[in-house]
């Protein structure tokens, strides 16, 4: 079963929603570096089990956002998932757990990728992002974008 976790942010971000998408905000604990990723919204049990599964393609800095009603801990896992894909996992007050590269898996047993903490947020996005954006420890969701989230 897969499961959802992830949204980071700054103050001034603006959330943008509309059929299921949003657009959410990473920052940097100094609040010099940011980051806005276009998601596709997993919320309801159903779309978190279907995930991106399928999908052949992602485009850049989009993504599917996992959210869970509170804290727990996370376990994703990539079956009929065609596209490698890395998860970022956020706690509920947006604060970045970890990140984990996920690789496509046919048939069981596939292998579990989980948070290394408590998370209530998952972020799948393409290979590399975490690099890219520099985004790790001390990171964050914005604040704008956790209300937006919570309702």
């Amino acid at each position: 079963m897969r499961k959802l976790f992830l949204t980071l942010g700054l103050s001034t971000l603006v959330v943008a929603c509309s059929g299921g998408k949003q657009i959410i905000t990473i920052v940097s604990l100094d609040g010099t570096s940011e980051v806005s990723v276009n998601v596709e919204l997993a919320i309801t049990p159903e779309e978190q089990q279907q995930g991106l599964m399928g999908r052949t393609h992602l485009s850049d800095d989009t993504g599917m956002l996992f959210v869970f009603d509170q804290d727990q801990p996370l376990s994703f896992w990539m079956k009929n998932t065609l596209i490698p894909l890395q998860i970022l996992y956020f706690a509920g007050d947006g604060t970045f757990v970890n990140v984990l590269d996920m690789e496509p898996c046919e048939e069981d047993p596939c292998e579990q990728y989980r948070s290394a903490a408590l998370a209530m947020y998952a972020l799948e996005v393409n290979p590399g992002f975490r690099e890219k954006h520099g985004v790790g420890v001390g990171w964050k969701l914005d604040n704008a974008t956790l209300e937006a989230l919570s309702r």
